[in-house]
């Protein structure tokens, strides 16, 4: 019983990090991998994702604004 309780704790803990994820850390993942496959292989820099900030800023001129 002490032991299926422990186990139980232990797994909701660890599981509640995953929400620790920001959209933040996601998009700048997601820049590091398409930097990292375009090195090397010519691509033009006019495809390159721009910093998360600036991504926020424009996606927050398209959004409507809330009701």
């Amino acid at each position: 019983m002490t032991a299926k309780f422990f186990l139980t704790l232990t797994l909701l803990t660890v599981l509640s990090g995953c929400g620790l994820v920001s959209t933040q850390a996601v998009y700048e993942e997601i820049r590091a991998q398409d930097k990292a496959k375009s090195v090397g292989s010519g691509t033009s820099s006019g495809s390159k994702l721009p910093p998360y900030d600036q991504y926020q800023k424009e996606r927050s001129v398209l959004l409507p604004e809330p009701r």
